[in-house]
Protein backbone atom coordinates (compact mmCIF):
# COMPACT_ATOMS: atom_id res chain seq x y z
CA UNK A 1 0.00 0.00 0.00
CA UNK A 2 1.18 3.39 -1.09
CA UNK A 3 1.83 6.04 1.76
CA UNK A 4 0.98 9.72 0.30
CA UNK A 5 1.55 12.89 2.50
CA UNK A 6 0.35 15.93 1.55
CA UNK A 7 0.89 19.46 3.53
CA UNK A 8 -1.38 22.11 3.89
CA UNK A 9 -1.69 25.17 6.00
CA UNK A 10 -5.15 24.23 7.83
CA UNK A 11 -8.84 23.07 6.74
CA UNK A 12 -10.47 26.41 6.76
CA UNK A 13 -13.46 26.93 3.79
CA UNK A 14 -11.29 27.82 1.14
CA UNK A 15 -10.63 26.86 -2.96
CA UNK A 16 -7.38 24.93 -1.84
CA UNK A 17 -9.26 22.77 1.06
CA UNK A 18 -11.90 22.49 -0.73
CA UNK A 19 -9.46 20.86 -3.86
CA UNK A 20 -7.75 18.62 -1.43
CA UNK A 21 -11.22 16.89 -0.44
CA UNK A 22 -12.42 16.98 -4.56
CA UNK A 23 -9.07 15.12 -4.72
CA UNK A 24 -9.54 12.99 -1.86
CA UNK A 25 -12.76 11.40 -3.25
CA UNK A 26 -10.77 10.23 -6.25
CA UNK A 27 -8.43 8.03 -4.26
CA UNK A 28 -9.17 4.57 -3.54
CA UNK A 29 -8.53 4.47 0.29
CA UNK A 30 -8.13 1.23 0.12
CA UNK A 31 -5.24 1.02 -2.05
CA UNK A 32 -3.64 4.26 -0.61
CA UNK A 33 -2.53 5.33 3.10
CA UNK A 34 -3.39 8.86 3.38
CA UNK A 35 -1.72 11.55 5.38
CA UNK A 36 -2.52 15.53 5.86
CA UNK A 37 0.24 17.47 7.71
CA UNK A 38 -1.49 20.39 9.07
CA UNK A 39 0.25 23.62 10.14
CA UNK A 40 -2.65 24.25 12.06
CA UNK A 41 -4.92 21.69 12.71
CA UNK A 42 -8.59 23.17 12.48
CA UNK A 43 -11.18 24.61 10.41
CA UNK A 44 -14.56 24.00 9.47
CA UNK A 45 -14.06 21.82 6.63
CA UNK A 46 -12.01 19.51 9.07
CA UNK A 47 -15.37 17.34 9.69
CA UNK A 48 -15.55 16.90 5.97
CA UNK A 49 -12.27 14.33 6.11
CA UNK A 50 -12.76 10.58 5.34
CA UNK A 51 -12.46 8.11 8.12
CA UNK A 52 -8.85 6.55 8.09
CA UNK A 53 -6.76 9.72 6.85
CA UNK A 54 -3.94 9.93 9.61
CA UNK A 55 -3.45 14.06 10.51
CA UNK A 56 0.11 15.41 11.45
CA UNK A 57 0.07 19.38 12.86
CA UNK A 58 3.49 20.60 12.02
CA UNK A 59 3.62 21.65 15.80
CA UNK A 60 7.57 23.32 14.74
CA UNK A 61 5.60 26.05 12.29
CA UNK A 62 3.23 27.32 14.96
CA UNK A 63 5.62 28.49 17.32
CA UNK A 64 7.36 30.36 14.58
CA UNK A 65 4.48 31.34 12.82
CA UNK A 66 5.37 35.18 14.33
CA UNK A 67 8.98 35.07 12.75
CA UNK A 68 7.92 33.87 9.68
CA UNK A 69 4.80 36.52 9.12
CA UNK A 70 5.73 39.84 10.91
CA UNK A 71 7.35 42.31 9.45
CA UNK A 72 11.35 41.41 9.97
CA UNK A 73 12.70 44.51 11.40
CA UNK A 74 9.62 44.49 13.61
CA UNK A 75 11.03 40.97 14.72
CA UNK A 76 14.44 42.42 15.26
CA UNK A 77 13.80 44.81 17.32
CA UNK A 78 12.08 42.68 19.64
CA UNK A 79 14.54 40.00 19.99
CA UNK A 80 17.13 43.02 20.76
CA UNK A 81 14.88 44.02 23.57
CA UNK A 82 14.86 40.87 24.69
CA UNK A 83 18.53 40.50 24.29
CA UNK A 84 18.77 37.72 21.81
CA UNK A 85 22.02 39.78 20.10
CA UNK A 86 22.62 36.69 18.00
CA UNK A 87 19.47 35.81 16.87
CA UNK A 88 18.88 39.45 15.95
CA UNK A 89 22.29 39.82 13.98
CA UNK A 90 21.87 36.53 12.12
CA UNK A 91 18.07 38.04 11.29
CA UNK A 92 19.20 41.33 10.39
CA UNK A 93 21.87 39.99 7.89
CA UNK A 94 19.29 37.41 6.11
CA UNK A 95 16.95 40.14 5.96
CA UNK A 96 19.70 42.38 4.33
CA UNK A 97 20.03 39.01 1.81
CA UNK A 98 16.64 38.61 1.14
CA UNK A 99 15.99 42.38 0.32
CA UNK A 100 19.04 42.08 -2.15
CA UNK A 101 18.11 38.95 -4.13
CA UNK A 102 14.37 38.25 -3.26
CA UNK A 103 14.83 34.65 -1.69
CA UNK A 104 14.28 33.77 1.45
CA UNK A 105 15.66 30.03 1.36
CA UNK A 106 18.49 31.03 3.67
CA UNK A 107 16.44 32.41 6.51
CA UNK A 108 14.08 28.77 6.43
CA UNK A 109 17.47 27.22 6.67
CA UNK A 110 18.30 28.97 9.78
CA UNK A 111 14.64 28.73 10.85
CA UNK A 112 14.41 25.00 11.23
CA UNK A 113 18.14 24.23 11.37
CA UNK A 114 17.17 22.48 14.65
CA UNK A 115 13.85 20.76 13.69
CA UNK A 116 14.39 17.44 13.26
CA UNK A 117 12.86 15.35 10.27
CA UNK A 118 9.04 14.41 10.24
CA UNK A 119 8.89 11.23 11.07
CA UNK A 120 8.02 8.44 8.52
CA UNK A 121 8.98 8.05 4.74
CA UNK A 122 6.70 8.23 2.43
CA UNK A 123 6.16 7.32 -1.52
CA UNK A 124 4.96 10.62 -2.34
CA UNK A 125 4.90 13.99 -0.47
CA UNK A 126 2.93 16.70 -2.46
CA UNK A 127 3.04 20.37 -1.10
CA UNK A 128 -0.14 20.97 -1.79
CA UNK A 129 -0.73 24.51 -1.32
CA UNK A 130 1.87 25.66 -3.54
CA UNK A 131 3.69 28.34 -4.04
CA UNK A 132 4.25 28.71 -0.69
CA UNK A 133 7.59 29.44 1.01
CA UNK A 134 7.13 27.56 4.67
CA UNK A 135 4.67 24.08 2.65
CA UNK A 136 7.77 24.10 0.03
CA UNK A 137 10.68 24.58 2.08
CA UNK A 138 8.93 21.78 4.42
CA UNK A 139 8.08 19.07 2.29
CA UNK A 140 11.83 19.64 0.56
CA UNK A 141 14.03 19.80 3.96
CA UNK A 142 11.88 17.88 6.41
CA UNK A 143 9.53 15.39 4.74
CA UNK A 144 10.98 11.90 3.56
CA UNK A 145 9.71 10.70 0.83
CA UNK A 146 10.59 8.88 -2.88
CA UNK A 147 8.50 11.86 -5.32
CA UNK A 148 8.01 15.49 -4.47
CA UNK A 149 5.11 17.14 -5.87
CA UNK A 150 4.68 21.01 -6.22
CA UNK A 151 0.85 22.05 -6.55
CA UNK A 152 0.04 25.67 -7.74
CA UNK A 153 -3.90 26.36 -7.08
CA UNK A 154 -3.41 30.15 -8.59
CA UNK A 155 -1.91 33.06 -11.05
CA UNK A 156 1.41 33.23 -9.52
CA UNK A 157 1.62 36.18 -12.44
CA UNK A 158 -0.42 38.10 -9.77
CA UNK A 159 1.51 37.01 -6.24
CA UNK A 160 4.71 38.40 -5.07
CA UNK A 161 6.00 34.92 -4.69
CA UNK A 162 9.35 34.35 -3.45
CA UNK A 163 10.91 33.20 -7.52
CA UNK A 164 14.47 32.57 -6.01
CA UNK A 165 13.53 30.13 -3.43
CA UNK A 166 10.45 28.30 -5.58
CA UNK A 167 13.51 27.98 -8.34
CA UNK A 168 15.98 26.91 -6.08
CA UNK A 169 13.17 23.82 -3.73
CA UNK A 170 11.56 22.93 -7.11
CA UNK A 171 14.40 21.53 -8.88
CA UNK A 172 14.45 18.84 -6.63
CA UNK A 173 10.51 18.03 -6.98
CA UNK A 174 9.60 15.38 -9.72
CA UNK A 175 6.48 17.00 -10.45
CA UNK A 176 4.46 20.35 -10.34
CA UNK A 177 0.88 19.86 -10.68
CA UNK A 178 -1.18 23.43 -11.77
CA UNK A 179 -4.83 23.44 -12.28
CA UNK A 180 -5.32 25.13 -15.35
CA UNK A 181 -3.92 25.40 -18.85
CA UNK A 182 -3.55 28.96 -18.06
CA UNK A 183 -2.02 28.89 -15.16
CA UNK A 184 0.28 26.44 -16.37
CA UNK A 185 1.65 28.61 -19.47
CA UNK A 186 2.02 31.71 -16.57
CA UNK A 187 3.93 29.46 -14.60
CA UNK A 188 5.77 27.94 -17.63
CA UNK A 189 6.78 31.80 -18.86
CA UNK A 190 8.27 32.35 -14.96
CA UNK A 191 10.35 29.00 -14.73
CA UNK A 192 10.59 27.58 -18.18
CA UNK A 193 13.09 25.23 -16.52
CA UNK A 194 10.34 22.94 -14.95
CA UNK A 195 8.91 23.05 -18.02
CA UNK A 196 9.17 19.16 -18.57
CA UNK A 197 8.06 18.44 -15.27
CA UNK A 198 4.57 20.61 -14.82
CA UNK A 199 1.38 19.30 -16.03
CA UNK A 200 -2.28 20.33 -15.63
CA UNK A 201 -4.74 18.85 -13.13
CA UNK A 202 -8.08 20.22 -12.64
CA UNK A 203 -9.53 20.60 -9.38
CA UNK A 204 -12.36 17.75 -8.84
CA UNK A 205 -15.73 19.03 -8.03
CA UNK A 206 -18.35 16.24 -6.86
CA UNK A 207 -21.37 17.46 -8.90
CA UNK A 208 -23.39 14.96 -7.26
CA UNK A 209 -22.48 16.01 -3.72
CA UNK A 210 -22.98 19.84 -3.85
CA UNK A 211 -26.19 19.74 -5.34
CA UNK A 212 -27.36 16.97 -2.31
CA UNK A 213 -25.89 19.33 -0.26
CA UNK A 214 -28.14 22.48 -1.64
CA UNK A 215 -31.18 20.07 -0.35
CA UNK A 216 -29.85 20.18 3.31
CA UNK A 217 -27.97 23.55 3.38
CA UNK A 218 -29.61 26.98 3.99
CA UNK A 219 -30.87 29.76 1.85
CA UNK A 220 -31.87 33.14 1.24
CA UNK A 221 -33.84 33.95 4.39
CA UNK A 222 -35.50 37.19 2.92
CA UNK A 223 -38.70 37.16 0.89
CA UNK A 224 -37.49 39.25 -2.11
CA UNK A 225 -39.16 39.06 -4.99
CA UNK A 226 -36.52 40.64 -7.54
CA UNK A 227 -33.25 39.02 -8.95
CA UNK A 228 -31.10 37.97 -6.46
CA UNK A 229 -27.13 37.89 -7.43
CA UNK A 230 -25.19 36.05 -5.62
CA UNK A 231 -21.25 35.87 -4.80
CA UNK A 232 -19.27 33.21 -2.55
CA UNK A 233 -15.64 33.81 -1.39
CA UNK A 234 -13.35 35.19 0.76
CA UNK A 235 -14.04 38.86 1.45
CA UNK A 236 -10.87 40.48 0.22
CA UNK A 237 -9.59 42.52 -2.23
CA UNK A 238 -8.52 40.01 -4.42
CA UNK A 239 -12.01 37.91 -4.48
CA UNK A 240 -13.74 41.52 -6.16
CA UNK A 241 -16.45 42.42 -3.54
CA UNK A 242 -15.63 46.02 -3.95
CA UNK A 243 -15.90 46.03 -7.76
CA UNK A 244 -19.20 44.06 -7.11
CA UNK A 245 -20.70 47.02 -5.10
CA UNK A 246 -19.92 49.41 -7.76
CA UNK A 247 -21.43 47.35 -10.46
CA UNK A 248 -24.55 47.22 -7.94
CA UNK A 249 -24.78 50.35 -7.39
CA UNK A 250 -24.89 51.01 -11.39
CA UNK A 251 -27.62 48.39 -11.70
CA UNK A 252 -29.56 50.41 -8.97
CA UNK A 253 -29.06 53.75 -10.43
CA UNK A 254 -30.66 52.33 -13.80
CA UNK A 255 -33.45 51.28 -11.51
CA UNK A 256 -33.44 47.18 -11.88
CA UNK A 257 -35.05 45.36 -8.67
CA UNK A 258 -31.94 43.20 -7.35
CA UNK A 259 -30.67 42.56 -4.62
CA UNK A 260 -26.79 41.06 -3.81
CA UNK A 261 -25.70 38.47 -1.56
CA UNK A 262 -22.31 37.56 -0.56
CA UNK A 263 -21.26 34.64 1.29
CA UNK A 264 -17.57 34.46 3.00
CA UNK A 265 -16.07 35.64 5.75
CA UNK A 266 -12.41 37.51 6.01
CA UNK A 267 -10.33 40.24 7.63
CA UNK A 268 -12.22 42.76 4.94
CA UNK A 269 -15.41 41.72 5.77
CA UNK A 270 -16.60 44.96 7.90
CA UNK A 271 -14.59 47.49 5.65
CA UNK A 272 -17.30 46.17 3.10
CA UNK A 273 -20.28 46.23 5.47
CA UNK A 274 -19.16 49.67 6.05
CA UNK A 275 -18.40 50.56 2.33
CA UNK A 276 -21.99 49.17 1.46
CA UNK A 277 -23.47 51.53 3.71
CA UNK A 278 -21.46 54.96 2.52
CA UNK A 279 -22.03 53.64 -1.08
CA UNK A 280 -25.77 53.70 -0.19
CA UNK A 281 -26.27 50.46 -0.75
CA UNK A 282 -27.68 48.78 2.68
CA UNK A 283 -30.35 48.00 1.49
CA UNK A 284 -29.44 45.77 -1.86
CA UNK A 285 -26.58 44.12 -0.31
CA UNK A 286 -26.53 41.25 2.14
CA UNK A 287 -23.60 39.91 3.60
CA UNK A 288 -24.30 36.34 4.72
CA UNK A 289 -21.10 35.07 6.44
CA UNK A 290 -19.30 32.17 6.43
CA UNK A 291 -21.00 29.27 5.34
CA UNK A 292 -19.81 25.81 4.69
CA UNK A 293 -22.15 24.70 3.25
CA UNK A 294 -23.29 27.42 0.57
CA UNK A 295 -24.85 25.76 -1.71
CA UNK A 296 -28.65 26.21 -1.07
CA UNK A 297 -27.61 29.68 -2.07
CA UNK A 298 -25.99 28.78 -5.06
CA UNK A 299 -29.06 26.66 -6.19
CA UNK A 300 -31.72 29.40 -5.37
CA UNK A 301 -30.07 32.22 -6.79
CA UNK A 302 -31.18 33.57 -9.67
CA UNK A 303 -27.51 35.07 -11.02
CA UNK A 304 -24.34 33.61 -9.99
CA UNK A 305 -21.18 36.61 -10.03
CA UNK A 306 -17.54 36.11 -9.41
CA UNK A 307 -15.70 39.15 -9.80
CA UNK A 308 -12.25 37.87 -8.58
CA UNK A 309 -9.04 39.74 -9.89
CA UNK A 310 -7.07 36.68 -10.19
CA UNK A 311 -7.71 33.19 -9.78
CA UNK A 312 -6.05 29.80 -10.87
CA UNK A 313 -9.02 27.42 -10.90
CA UNK A 314 -11.89 28.98 -9.16
CA UNK A 315 -13.42 26.37 -7.05
CA UNK A 316 -16.51 28.44 -6.46
CA UNK A 317 -17.11 29.44 -10.12
CA UNK A 318 -16.55 25.48 -10.55
CA UNK A 319 -19.22 24.85 -7.49
CA UNK A 320 -21.93 27.11 -9.15
CA UNK A 321 -21.48 25.30 -12.50
CA UNK A 322 -23.44 22.27 -10.71
CA UNK A 323 -26.79 24.44 -11.08
CA UNK A 324 -28.50 26.36 -14.20
CA UNK A 325 -28.61 29.41 -13.30
CA UNK A 326 -26.94 32.50 -15.84
CA UNK A 327 -23.04 33.17 -14.54
CA UNK A 328 -20.96 36.10 -15.23
CA UNK A 329 -16.83 36.22 -14.23
CA UNK A 330 -14.28 38.37 -14.68
CA UNK A 331 -11.58 37.60 -17.08
CA UNK A 332 -8.53 36.36 -14.72
CA UNK A 333 -6.80 33.32 -15.03
CA UNK A 334 -8.94 29.67 -16.16
CA UNK A 335 -12.09 31.45 -16.50
CA UNK A 336 -12.89 30.76 -20.11
CA UNK A 337 -11.17 27.19 -19.75
CA UNK A 338 -14.16 26.85 -16.94
CA UNK A 339 -16.92 28.44 -18.78
CA UNK A 340 -16.30 27.00 -22.45
CA UNK A 341 -18.93 24.53 -22.59
CA UNK A 342 -21.62 26.81 -20.52
CA UNK A 343 -23.70 28.39 -22.76
CA UNK A 344 -26.01 31.02 -20.41
CA UNK A 345 -22.15 32.56 -19.04
CA UNK A 346 -20.25 35.66 -20.16
CA UNK A 347 -16.74 36.61 -19.17
CA UNK A 348 -16.20 40.26 -18.73
CA UNK A 349 -13.34 42.95 -18.38
CA UNK A 350 -12.58 43.24 -14.57
CA UNK A 351 -13.99 46.60 -14.10
CA UNK A 352 -17.23 47.87 -12.35
CA UNK A 353 -18.85 49.06 -15.40
CA UNK A 354 -18.12 45.58 -17.35
CA UNK A 355 -19.23 43.95 -14.29
CA UNK A 356 -22.35 45.29 -14.42
CA UNK A 357 -22.91 44.96 -18.19
CA UNK A 358 -22.40 41.17 -18.08
CA UNK A 359 -25.00 41.00 -15.23
CA UNK A 360 -27.88 43.44 -17.03
CA UNK A 361 -27.89 41.02 -19.85
CA UNK A 362 -29.31 38.36 -17.95
CA UNK A 363 -31.72 41.23 -15.73
CA UNK A 364 -33.32 42.49 -19.47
Amino acid sequence: MKKLFFLLYSMDVGGVEKAFLGLLSTIPMNQYEIHLGLIFKNGELMNLLPDGIHIHEIITYQEKWSLINDPPLWQIKKQVKSFLWVDAFIHFILYIHFKLTGNRYWFYQWLLRNEPMMEGEYDIAVAFAGPSQAIDYYIYKKVRAHEKYGWIHFDISKFGIDRGMTARIYRHYQKIFVVSVAAKQIFDNVFPQFKNKTEVRYNIVPKEQIRQLADEGNTFPDDFHGKRILTVGRISKEKGQRMALGALKILINKGYDVRWYFVGDGFDLEFYRQFAVESGLADYSIFLGLQTNPYGYMRDCDIYVQPSLHEGFCITLAEALCFNHPIVCTQFTGAVEQLKDRNSSIVVDISPEALAEGVEKFLI
